[in-house]
């Protein structure tokens, strides 16, 4: 028979698998399955974490963490009523005074209240928080125990010492901002008057802890899991000078905002008056922005870069008012003004208590020939603050005793223009 060439070539030839390249497709199951763990690694995990673990180091932890203060409490509350129980209870019942409800709650508490401000105390506490802590870091261990034993990586090893460094850096730096806030309230309950400068100082601190403990966060990830600053904050020249050329008016507006804070030239709730006309109350002041209120109840958000250099006035610092008052009165009338003058300054003298009349100008003169008529300044000043309900009172009543004192006289007030009265105030 005849064999033909070429004829069982296409039935003896294998077809071979192609390649693809994917994203996700036909990756999930996979994934999916290395998550589950079978039995024999269930058990590899809890040979090697039982290893691991003590019973005796355990123990010392829990008992740290949740009995010291208990303990220590108990010891110190006997301790109180063997040595010098009556002396304590003395002291609360002055501090209670005479009300009977008050001696007795005075001693319930004793024992709790002078433990708690003790320094055995502080010491048990800050122990028992150690102790927390510690437990974490254990519970840590076991979780990488248990990825080093189903997925052999080497590179779990770092994280416990990791975890450890941070936490306990962390809690270090919390104790300290404590330390730092106890330090703060009691420097301002021996000086009040510099609530705003030790609010500020505050500030201040706990932005320079904090930005302590993020370098010193990474200086642990770059020791322990070789990752290099450098990489995370490099970038390229042209986005160096881009984000260079970005935060020079962020960092202005944060250096002047230091600046004006440090200068204790004005604080929240101060009454400002600025040399671009601005005039209110500062609601709150910020590294960067500055929130006034002003006199119609809007508020207005000024940058700082815009006030680091203006003249301000600062009117609730000022111990001290004056009040310039100009009045206008016919040229028929002027030779009448150097006796009425006299009684215009003694009903002031009268009506307000704050004036001041020694060391000080208390004026009522004629000071100016205009158009049509005759200008008399009446300069008073008061020993009062130029803000408040107590000084706009006061102002009233040198207005009142202005027009007493007028018409005591027997003079007019000049008609044309309508208004009189002009106020100037330093």
């Amino acid at each position: 028979s005849e064999v033909l060439p070429n004829s069982n070539k296409s039935s003896t030839c294998t077809m071979k698998p192609l390649k693809f390249h994917s994203t996700l497709a036909g990756k999930i199951s996979p994934f999916l399955h290395s998550l589950l763990l079978s039995r024999d690694d269930l058990h590899a995990i809890a040979t090697n974490v039982s290893n691991m673990l003590h019973v005796i180091d355990l123990s010392v932890l829990i008992v740290l963490g949740w009995m010291l203060v208990p303990a220590t409490a108990a010891v110190y509350s006997f301790a109180q009523s063997v040595n010098g129980g009556g002396k304590v209870v003395q002291s609360e019942r002055k501090k209670g005074g005479d009300d009977l409800d008050g001696e007795e709650d005075a001693e319930e508490g004793d024992g709790t209240t002078k433990y708690q401000r003790s320094y055995v105390c502080l010491l048990a506490d800050h122990l028992s928080q150690m102790a927390r802590l510690a437990l974490l870091v254990y519970a840590c261990d076991c979780i990488v125990v248990a990825f080093e034993t189903v997925y052999k990586a080497e590179q779990w090893s770092s994280v416990s010492k990791v975890f450890a460094k941070i936490l306990y850096t962390s809690w270090v730096a919390r104790r300290l901002q404590s330390f730092k806030s106890y330090l703060v309230h009691k420097a301002l309950s021996r000086a009040p008057e510099n609530c705003d400068k030790l609010r500020l100082v505050n500030r201040l601190l706990d932005g320079m802890m904090a930005t302590l403990l993020f370098v010193k966060i990474l200086d642990y990830l770059s020791v322990e899991t070789n990752m290099a600053l450098t990489s995370i904050f490099a970038v390229g020249t042209t986005g160096g000078l881009i984000v260079s050329l970005a935060s020079q008016e962020i960092a202005k507006g944060i250096m002047n905002g230091v600046e004006m804070a440090a200068s204790d030239r004005f604080y929240e709730g101060d009454e400002v008056h600025f040399g671009d006309g601005t005039k209110g109350f500062i609601v709150k002041m910020g590294f960067l922005r500055t929130k006034v209120r002003l006199y119609d109840e809007s508020v207005i958000d000024i940058p700082n870069s815009q006030l680091g250099g203006q003249r301000v006035i600062n009117v609730s610092r000022s111990s001290r008012a004056r009040i310039v008052t100009k009045l206008r009165f016919k040229y028929e009338d002027i030779q009448k003004l150097p006796e009425a003058l006299p009684i215009i300054k003694e009903e002031i003298a009268n009506s307000c208590p704050k004036l001041i009349t020694k060391g000080k100008p208390f004026r009522a003169k004629i000071t100016s020939f205009e158009r049509d008529h005759v200008q008399v300044s009446v300069d008073c000043r008061f020993d009062m603050r130029p803000v408040g309900d107590a000084f706009w009172q006061e102002r009233e009543e040198m207005y009142l005793a202005i027009d007493r004192g007028v018409r005591r006289s027997g003079l007019d007030h000049h008609s044309k223009p309508a208004g009189c009265y002009w106020l100037e105030e330093k």
